[in-house]
């Protein structure tokens, strides 16, 4: 069977958990910037945590099932209507052959991910389906959806009805609706190299999302940070939720499509248990940074993944 993309939304992308073990090649690890909400979408359908999604990013598609399919939607708060009826986000949904799934207007959050309980059909490139869309492959011929375009699906039935506890919508997206993100950060390598006044500055600032903000980094605009004498940067690896300080002053963080190496000094490291809070980050959003130990950071990923799997079992 077929999914028809009757309206593709502003960018509506297939992504998985992503590569790994390319990064020395140059490869970004690509896969669902909210690695969280894609989890939770994928157990509503009955499937394991990183199996094919589709991303959508602030304006959803309209979407036709040929067949009878069991869909889930989780991340961003968007309108979802069946066959133009309003129904309930992060819960099972049953569809039949014919209906029409449409994402309507977005409450808060950028990036929400559909399930499907079908496996997609579409090739698998260094061990995953997600799409790099810098390098077109992957996905859905390296491309965003496009209005017309069809994902043949393996047609499939989760007969279960399962519901994301409140407690656990309420843990990932408390913020948000302020649209105002607090997340938590470990010094960078160069971060000695920002002078006193801008390690106050960086602390103390509420950064705003800039409109260049993409899968590659979030962009970011507030008062200029100044670095020391010291500049001197070699070509360097970095991940997603590194923390750059190009020449301009502004910060940027790495996200999944981000380049695998830089020569912008690296000023933090946003906490692995925070990463999937930046996926939610839109234009005019505004974030700042709360600095944690590493061994904070290890502690907040264990609980996290405890909280979940817990939560999800009950």
């Amino acid at each position: 069977m077929s999914i028809n993309v009757l309206k593709a939304g502003l960018q509506t992308t297939i992504q998985d958990s992503g590569r790994e073990g390319f990064r020395e090649y140059g490869i970004a690890s690509n896969g669902a910037l909210d690695e969280y909400s894609q989890r939770m979408a994928n157990w509503l359908v009955g499937k394991s945590a990183g199996e094919t999604t589709l991303e959508i990013t602030q304006i959803g598609p309209t979407l036709e099932f040929e067949a009878d399919m069991t869909i889930g939607v989780t991340g961003a708060n968007f309108e979802i209507l069946v066959n133009d009826q309003p129904q309930t986000t992060n819960k099972t949904l049953q569809l039949k052959a014919g209906d029409v799934v449409k994402f309507g207007k977005l409450y808060s959050g950028a990036r929400a991910y559909l399930a499907f309980s079908g496996q997609l059909t579409t090739d698998t490139i260094m061990g995953s389906q997600s799409t790099n869309l810098l390098a077109g492959f992957g996905g859905n011929r390296g491309l965003a959806l496009k209005d017309g375009d069809r994902l043949n699906v393996v047609s499939e039935i989760f007969n279960q009805t399962r519901q994301i506890p409140e407690a656990l919508q309420q843990e990932h997206h408390h913020n948000l609706q302020q649209h105002h993100l607090i997340v938590r950060f470990t010094q960078g390598r160069e971060f000695d190299l920002l002078s006193d006044e801008s390690r106050n500055v960086f602390l103390q600032t509420n950064y705003q999302v800039s409109s260049s903000s993409s899968r590659m980094a979030v962009t970011l605009e507030g008062e200029n940070l100044a670095l020391g004498d010291d500049l001197s940067m070699t070509t360097v690896p970095i991940v997603a939720g590194t923390v750059q300080l190009p020449s301009h002053g502004q910060p940027i963080i790495t996200l999944a499509d981000g380049q695998t190496t830089g020569g912008y000094p690296r000023i933090g490291q946003v906490i692995s248990a925070d990463l999937s809070l930046l996926a939610q980050l839109k234009p005019n959003d505004s974030v700042s940074f709360y600095p944690a130990t590493i061994a904070q950071a290890h502690k907040a990923l264990m609980q996290k993944e405890q909280y979940l799997k817990t939560l999800l079992t009950e």
